[in-house]
């Protein structure tokens, strides 16, 4: 049994506001509705306002997701943040070898996504990226060809002129916003190369800072 929360966000204040845009953001970026352990993860990385403030103005994290603009199934509301399962390196290499004899031997984020729909117990892209430390190191591991549209060298370039412009530090959303604006590679691009911001944030200020000693 499903029910539709409304999705009115009228009369939010500003705090309300933020958080759930943080929220569509997230959930921009996955394509599906944000579990509260994943939202948590990004929420440390971005210092977005955590999950549990965000019940704390809402009531509850499915009613923020409502406000947000997602459907909230009644029959998924045990949301055990940290209770996810646990996937060793070889169950991981099992998964991407089964996602290769479906798919092929070239994976991309997205394929793999709408693959693990069909195989739901499948570990998740953030499963894959912290055991293996990042999403191509794994798929490599497998003996998958990880297709991007852009080089590493590419995005580094990109990271490189938005912290020239606005300083070290970078946050996920200021690059968004610049990269908008000046037809840059996508933060889902970057976090698709480096597994995640901060660690794209730590090597390309590493290479910066190596070139200046």
């Amino acid at each position: 049994m499903s029910q539709t929360l409304s999705t009115k966000s009228h009369h939010l204040s500003t705090e309300q506001q933020r958080m759930i845009h943080c929220i569509r953001l997230l959930g921009d970026l996955l394509k599906e509705r944000p579990r509260r352990s994943v939202y948590r993860r990004f929420a440390m990385e971005q210092s977005w306002p955590s999950p549990e403030s965000i019940i704390r103005q809402f009531g509850s994290w499915a009613e923020a997701l409502a406000i947000a603009g997602y459907e909230w199934h009644g029959e998924a509301t045990v949301d055990l943040p940290d209770k996810m399962p646990k996937y060793t390196r070889e169950d991981i290499i099992e998964t991407l070898a089964l996602y290769s004899r479906d798919m092929g031997s070239i994976i991309t984020l997205k394929k793999y996504q709408e693959w693990r729909k069909l195989h739901p117990k499948a570990p998740s892209h953030y499963h894959i990226v912290k055991t293996f430390g990042s999403w191509h190191d794994a798929c490599a591991e497998a003996g998958l060809e990880a297709s991007v549209t852009y080089s590493k060298s590419e995005l580094s370039n990109a990271l490189r002129e938005a912290i020239h412009e606005m300083g070290f530090s970078l946050s996920f959303e200021a690059y968004r916003e610049w990269a908008k604006r000046n037809n840059k590679p996508s933060t889902k691009a970057i976090l698709h190369r480096y597994g995640s911001w901060s660690a794209a944030i730590h090597a390309v200020e590493s290479e910066i800072f190596n070139q200046k000693l």
